[in-house]
Order: structure tokens, then C-alpha cells, then sequence
């Protein structure tokens, strides 16, 4: 990695959980590169060069790590969430008829465009823009009195997962794993993606619902998909299936993918292409899904967890990052196609490619997702 003006905290800033055992941030890669943006981004919000002038200090929400969070901002967070379960659908129901809530609304969305979302160019700035809808919904329709929406920051609980704060059993935590029941290994293929597409995974140690923290009487809807036996006649889950929220650790996948290393791995790409890959393809954002497991490792009703939302904000975090390492080389980047894997053939993904949005918003263009700060406002400390 190119020097910079930071070097000089890399043996000074090295970010440990004594607590759990976390992995040491290796010559502190990391740090560094996370201090680096955010020094561009105060530079950035300073200058008020965003193309409206309206995105700065003052503007800005800031997304913070869960953990740093008091204990009221945890609860107010977790009181908007409630909230857009209790709202109604959007939905048109004879698009998802067993909607029923405002999230219901983004887990149709993520179920009907997983197939072109996952493993394709647009990866990353179709979850961007997932995440901005549910942000500002949180904020327009419920009220949300925090300064952004929060991210889960697995680096900081690597080899013990489920100590993070996150996962905390009381009323400012999402509740941990899901009760044990036998189960063995999953291993299912993606819907209507020509291969197969096998989707496997070690059973964890859980599987069945989730009894304490703020969730524990949660009711979902949609799903789930993959993997589960879904009727023949309801392939993509659509149809109304009330039941708990499930969760099944697998704390190997944390212990091997979700680690300091892999992120200065991940700041030795130098092009979207490579970058997006090696998060999407290379296991990162895929273990992050397989530590939860059950709901929330879901490839297309993954959103029925509310955890889903501090993933992908860490995720979108990480790209971040990236960016701010050169941020106006790498903002209008792109690469790869506009479906799975290339499954079937598809047309490259560029800056006028159409993310379609269904129930949580407008559709926008790839173009008008790269910058947190001149299409959105907002950072990451």
C-alpha cells in the first residue's frame, strides 16, 4: 500500500477486543486506511464541493459502529426499527401478497432482485441505495432520532461473535443465537439461475428462533427461499408465512473471513472490479451472512433480519473506505455485469445501468450511487 500521511500511527493504532481474543489489525493497514478517509471526509464536508452544496458538517448523518452507541441511541435505533415493522406494506399484493409491514416491503425487494444483486457489478451500488431507503424511511416515517444507521464492525469481535454488543440478549441488543434444534448441513440452488447454483453451508449452532433481545417476539412474513423447501407453487416466497426469526452461529466463519487480515487484503485492490469481487466472491460479505445463518443468511429474504441492515452498512462501510483511499479515481468506477456470476449471459454493468428499487424507493442509476457525499450525505467514523 502506497504511504501516506498516516503512516506514522500504524504501529500506534492497532484496534484489539481484549475482551474476546480479536485478531490485532495487522501494522495497523487498517487504521490507517480508515483514518485516511475520514480525514478526505472532513476535508470533503469542509469545502461543500458536493453538486447542490447542501451535504455538509452540519448536514451530514454520521454512521456509527453499534458498539460505540449509548445505550439510549441502541434503544432509539431499535424503537425505529420496531416501528417500520408495525407500518403497512407498500407493496402492491399481487406482486407479494403475504406482505404485510414497511420491511415486508424490502425483503420483497431484496427477494426479487437477488438473482442480479449478488455476484454481479451492481452488487455494491444497489445495496447503497438499499440502505439510504431504509435509512431515510427510518427517519421519514418513523422518526428516527439518531445520526445514522449503525453498522455492525465484526473486525472487533472476530473469534467470539456473538460477544458483540449487537447480539446482546436485553432490550438494547437484536438477541443472539437461535434456540439449538438437530439440523445438518444446507445445500440448495439459487431460483431460476441456470447452473445449478449450489448454496451450501456447515450447520451452526443454533437453528431455531430467536428468544431474547429486542426480536425475540418478531413475526416474518416473506421467505424464506434459499435455503429452505419452498412450495412449488410459491418458488420465491411471496405468499403470507408468519413464524419466528431464526438464527444458526457459525462462528468458523468469522474466525477465518470476517478478520483484519482480509480487510488489508482488501486495500490492495486497486480497481471496482477487483474490489467488489474480493468482498462478494471472496467470502467476506458471504460469511458474514453464513455467521448468522438460518433468516439471515437467506440469499434473497436475508432482510427479515434486522441485523441484515448493520451488515450491509458495515459492508457499504468497507467500500467506503476503499474509495477514500483515491477517491476520485475510484468513485466512477465500475466493472463486471448485471447478473449473477454472468448467469445467464448479461450486458456490462456502467454508470447509466438501472438499480430498480420496486417497493423501497425510485429506481436510480449506478451513476448516481458512487459518492456518499455528493449523491447521499453521509460518513463513517
Amino acid at each position: 500500500m502506497k504511504p501516506s500521511t498516516f503512516s506514522i500511527f500504524a504501529g500506534l493504532v492497532s484496534i484489539t477486543t481484549a475482551a474476546n481474543g480479536a485478531r490485532n489489525d495487522p501494522e495497523g493497514v487498517w487504521a490507517e486506511a480508515q483514518l485516511s478517509y475520514e480525514k478526505f471526509a472532513e476535508e470533503f464536508l469542509a469545502n461543500a464541493t458536493t453538486s447542490n452544496g447542501s451535504c455538509n458538517k452540519r448536514t451530514v448523518r454520521t454512521r456509527q459502529r453499534w458498539d460505540d452507541l449509548s445505550t439510549a441511541e441502541r434503544l432509539e435505533y431499535i424503537r425505529a426499527v420496531k416501528c417500520l415493522f408495525s407500518l403497512p406494506s407498500t407493496t402492491d399484493p399481487l406482486a407479494a401478497p403475504g406482505a404485510k409491514s414497511r420491511v415486508d416491503d424490502f425483503v420483497y425487494s431484496h427477494i426479487n432482485q437477488t438473482n442480479f444483486i449478488h455476484g454481479s457489478g451492481i452488487f455494491l451500488p444497489w445495496h447503497r441505495q438499499f440502505m439510504w431507503n431504509y435509512e431515510s424511511a427510518l427517519y421519514d416515517e418513523c422518526g428516527f432520532k439518531g445520526t445514522g444507521l449503525p453498522y455492525w464492525d465484526w473486525f472487533l469481535h472476530t473469534d467470539d461473535q456473538a460477544g458483540s454488543p449487537v447480539f446482546d440478549s436485553g432490550p438494547a441488543g437484536f438477541g443472539g443465537n437461535g434456540l439449538y434444534i438437530p439440523h445438518e448441513a444446507s445445500n440448495d440452488t439459487l431460483v431460476d439461475v441456470p447452473g445449478p447454483i449450489w448454496v451450501d453451508r456447515a450447520a451452526g449452532t443454533g437453528g431455531g428462533c430467536v428468544v431474547d433481545g429486542a426480536f425475540a417476539d418478531l413475526t416474518l412474513n416473506l421467505g424464506p427461499v434459499v435455503p429452505a423447501d419452498t412450495p412449488a407453487d410459491d418458488p420465491y416466497g411471496l405468499k403470507s408465512n408468519p413464524r419466528c426469526l431464526k438464527r444458526d452461529f457459525l462462528q468458523p466463519q468469522s474466525s477465518a473471513h470476517l478478520t483484519y487480515q482480509q480487510a488489508a487484503d482488501l486495500l490492495e485492490t486497486t480497481t471496482y472490479d477487483e474490489f467488489r469481487a474480493a468482498i462478494d466472491q471472496e467470502e467476506m460479505h458471504p460469511a458474514s451472512h453464513k455467521f448468522l445463518g438460518a433468516d439471515g443468511y437467506d440469499w434473497y429474504s436475508s432482510p427479515n433480519d434486522p441485523v441484515f441492515f448493520l451488515l450491509h452498512s458495515q459492508v457499504d462501510r468497507i467500500w467506503s473506505i476503499w474509495q477514500g483511499q483515491d477517491y476520485h479515481t475510484r468513485k466512477n468506477q465500475v466493472g463486471g455485469t448485471v447478473t449473477f456470476r454472468n448467469i445467464p449471459p448479461s450486458a456490462a454493468a456502467t454508470l447509466e445501468t438501472v438499480l430498480y428499487m420496486l417497493s423501497t424507493g425510485p429506481d436510480v442509476l449506478f451513476g448516481e450511487t458512487v459518492s456518499p457525499f455528493e449523491h447521499y450525505c453521509y460518513r463513517y467514523v
